[in-house]
């Protein structure tokens, strides 16, 4: 998914919800400052992303926060 997608996903909800997030077994509320551009591993093949390392390429990422 890039940003165009979950903007264009956003737009079709409703815009006066909170949004939350899965943490372990209970949900939390998304704060702005929770949500931040990370650079880690370019994707594997079956999507996973791993934080950087030094000898992989990187790069960035919108990263939201979750278990």
């Amino acid at each position: 998914m890039k940003v165009s997608d979950l903007i264009e996903l956003l737009q079709t909800q409703p815009q006066d919800i909170p949004v939350a997030y899965r943490l372990h077994s209970e949900q939390l509320l998304l704060e702005v400052e929770a949500i931040a551009v990370v650079d880690c591993c370019e994707a594997r093949p079956d999507g996973w992303v791993h934080h950087a390392r030094s000898d992989k390429p990187t790069t960035p990422y919108l990263l939201f926060p979750g278990n």
